[in-house]
């Protein structure tokens, strides 16, 4: 590790080089539509071939070796746009691209920049989607849903039918970090995980890192999905939103100073509980959600971002008895963030800085009445960090990113208050408020060697103290050879550590899931990831495409004892085991990016082992969510000008579960003599039967007026009715016991109409 180490170093710093008459240009790439900042845009210099993309908030620089140069601007769904740089100017750019009109039958043009970015770029392990394609793909119950759209990437395994949990490359699902604009959000679901928090008419961009991580992330072992809101129009008026069978949405953006000042503010509402009562049913259950954001800019160089985010599931049952008592039941289950980021631009034009505050509520209450009984159980988390982050292009081909940042958590697990007779069973108790401050630094150069080589070495420090500290490395490396034009070989290493954990008593996302950071007896969980890959393009077919291989041994997992007890208990570190697993895999992706038709095809084969002294007789054994094979198949295919038809089609191999396989009979002093003694499989030995399901939209546009456009989403799910195994029971048959999978959801068919409008 050490020599490792001293290579990054070395390569960090070995790449001076004295270039003589070069002018550098630095600006934003925006649509001109609304002024939105675009993020991975392309800057090309014709004349010498060099190039660059947009940062996530739309920033480039670049260094050009003489003057007059002819710049190509493009991004995917736009035109694109040539620029003849005449002086050297201090002035930052300001670009503007307009978005392509499509209809069926035009002539496809292939969008050079997916392809140059699949080849050439360092990244593996990454893949960007739109929330425009997001809205396009089937989704249940009329809702998009961006959380199982990352599920039909290779790598993520999709935990229980209909839920959002993201299980990657062998990890589980709280090793995911999910960000906000830069801040955690701990629950990502509302209903148990079977809408995800994350309202698509609010979302600019969204990307997700599976491994290669650049040095500026940390935290989690799996993955990051990195989450950036809408910044609100600076040009005009915008309202959209839809209306389904269970939820309805709202935005609005628009500016508040024209080209200085804009906003954006959208909600979501279910109304489950009204559309259940209108059939006799009462669940008065709903969940609801805000997103907000004000974008200022104070001059060509700074611009100030205020964003909050905060939503809540709540359940509140009442009822009385014929005895005339009341009963009573319910929860609220709750996330609020908040963001203040400056962006600053140096005067040379080649130094990017942002600096972000941001903080993280979360908390849970539930609460019981009967008979004269009261019981109340809350949890909650608060963070408040700052972060500090800075970019810097010396010269062409090499660019230096570096900060650091700082977050205190406070912990508040299981907090119980109870009333009545139930106090002598369940005693009230107050949870300590456990403090842990986590901090990191990290740099990291990407420097184009030559022509064929090109790498990206970070190292990152992190540390954790809350009783006791915890601190250590976490080199990372990306690498690239190219092969040719249209074909690459890239290799990756990453570190990674986690200082807190998910504890939970369920498959599925419960109000009871407690976080807890590290502490004496609980470690901070590490990884190592390697992952070598090889990358195509047929630009004359638009296709792109990938093979990944990996390999990752984590450390310091946690599981719990067989009949340990973690609800109502704040003291439950002296129930948890600690052990490692080992996740191994081959991933292939193609996608075909645009055209009457397009889509992907991806393919995961994997095996995921955990081992812990405590289980399984201290033997390995397979991971609940290790499935073998995972295939999804996405296509959109354009009918007509207004008409659009699109499928999904996913395959997974069963999940795993330890199944009682057989029983006996022991002597004991009970008035029978005998009782009867379970056996039981090795752990998740038995393998569930596999599922595959095919859900199927069918999109009808219209306008509305000059200024508005109107969609109609008729869709499936699970169209041809093959539900997923969702839960498993047993039965006695005679001297054998019979298992019986049970699945969910059968055929869901929905209908939801989405629509905008915008002023001129």
């Amino acid at each position: 590790m050490n020599r490792f180490l001293a290579f990054l170093i070395l390569m960090s710093f070995g790449v001076t080089k004295v270039t003589l008459a070069q002018v550098t240009i630095s600006g934003y790439v925006y649509d001109s539509f609304d002024k939105e900042a675009l993020l991975g845009a392309t800057i090309l210099d014709e004349g010498s071939g060099r190039g660059t993309v947009t940062n996530n908030y739309g920033f480039f620089s670049l260094t050009l070796p003489r003057i007059p140069a002819d710049v190509r601007i493009s991004y995917i769904g736009f035109e694109t746009k040539h620029i003849r740089i005449l002086s050297d100017s201090t002035s930052i750019l300001e670009i503007l691209l307009v978005e392509q009109s499509t209809q069926l039958g035009d002539v496809t043009v292939t969008d050079d920049r997916i392809h140059q970015e699949a080849i050439q770029s360092v990244r593996m392990g990454s893949i960007s989607i739109k929330p425009a394609d997001v809205n396009r793909i089937p989704s249940f119950a009329g809702e998009a849903d961006l959380l199982k759209v990352m599920q039909l990437m290779p790598g993520v395994t999709q935990g229980n039918e209909a839920t959002g949990g993201m299980f990657v490359r062998g990890g589980t699902d709280d090793q995911n970090l999910v960000l906000l604009d830069d801040a955690v959000i701990y629950n990502v679901g509302h209903l148990f995980g079977f809408f995800s928090v994350f309202n698509t008419d609010a979302i600019n961009d969204i990307q997700l890192v599976k491994g290669a991580f650049p040095a500026r992330y940390g935290g989690r072992l799996s993955s990051v999905l990195d989450i950036r809101m809408n910044e609100g129009s600076l040009e005009r008026w915008n309202v959209r939103g839809g209306v389904g069978l269970l939820t309805s949405r709202i935005m609005i953006d628009g500016p508040l100073i024209k080209d200085r000042m804009s906003f954006m503010l959208a909600g979501r509402r279910t109304y489950i509980d009204q559309v259940l009562k209108s059939v006799n049913v009462d669940l008065p259950y709903y969940f609801y959600d805000v997103n907000a954001k004000l974008n200022y800019r104070i001059s060509e160089s700074d611009r100030v971002y205020l964003s909050s985010y905060f939503g809540d599931d709540i359940l509140n049952f009442q009822d009385r008895s014929e005895n005339e008592e009341d009963l009573g039941f319910g929860f609220t289950l709750g996330n609020w963030i908040t963001t203040a980021r400056w962006n600053h631009v140096y005067a040379s034009g080649k130094t990017f800085s942002n600096v972000t505050l941001h903080q993280t509520r979360f908390n849970y209450d539930i609460r019981g009445d009967f008979v004269d009984n009261s019981i109340l159980i809350t949890s909650k988390i608060q963070d408040i960090g700052i972060k500090l982050d800075w970019e810097t292009f010396p010269r062409h081909g090499l660019r230096y990113q570096y900060g650091g940042s700082v977050v205190t958590h406070g912990f508040r697990p299981n907090v119980v208050n109870t009333s009545g007779n139930i106090s002598e069973l369940i005693g009230t108790s107050d949870s300590p408020n456990i403090r842990s401050t986590e901090a990191e630094l990290h740099g990291s150069v990407d420097w184009d060697v030559n022509d064929r080589w090109r790498m990206e070495n970070g190292i990152r420090y992190s540390s954790a103290w809350s009783g006791k500290t915890y601190s250590g490395f976490e080199p990372r490396s990306s690498i690239r050879y190219l092969i040719s034009a249209d074909h690459s070989i890239k290799f990756g290493y990453s570190r990674m550590r986690q200082y807190m954990h998910r504890v939970s008593s369920s498959a599925i996302a419960l109000p009871t899931d407690l976080w807890y950071p590290v502490t004496e007896n609980v470690k901070p969980q590490s990884a190592h990831q390697v992952s070598i890959g090889y990358f195509g393009s047929k630009k004359v077919l638009d296709i792109t495409y990938s093979v990944e291989l990996f390999t990752k041994r984590m450390e310091n997992l946690i599981e719990y004892k067989e009949g340990a007890r973690l609800i109502l208990n704040d003291r439950f570190e002296s129930e948890l085991l600690r052990g490692n697993g080992l996740s191994r895999g081959f991933e292939l992706f193609i996608q075909k990016h645009s055209g009457w038709a397009n889509g992907w095809i991806g393919y995961t084969l994997s095996k995921t082992d955990r081992q812990f002294e405590g289980l399984n007789g201290g033997e390995s054994y397979p991971d609940r969510f290790d499935r073998r094979h995972n295939i999804s198949a996405v296509a959109m295919v354009d009918l007509s000008k207004n008409m659009l038809w699109s499928v999904s089609w996913v395959y997974m191999s069963g999940a795993h579960m330890t199944a009682q396989t057989g029983q006996y009979l022991m002597p004991n002093a009970s008035l029978t003599g005998v009782e009867l003694v379970p056996i039981y499989s090795k752990r998740n030995a038995i393998e569930l039967a596999s599922s595959h399901r095919l859900d199927i939209n069918l999109i009808i546009k219209g306008r509305l007026r000059e200024y508005g456009q109107g969609e109609w989403h008729l869709s499936a799910y699970n169209f041809y009715n093959r539900a997923a195994p969702y839960r498993v029971s047993f039965r006695s048959n005679g001297s054998s016991l019979e298992y019986m999978q049970q699945g969910l959801f059968g055929v869901f068919p929905s209908i939801a109409y989405n629509f905008r409008f915008h002023s001129k």
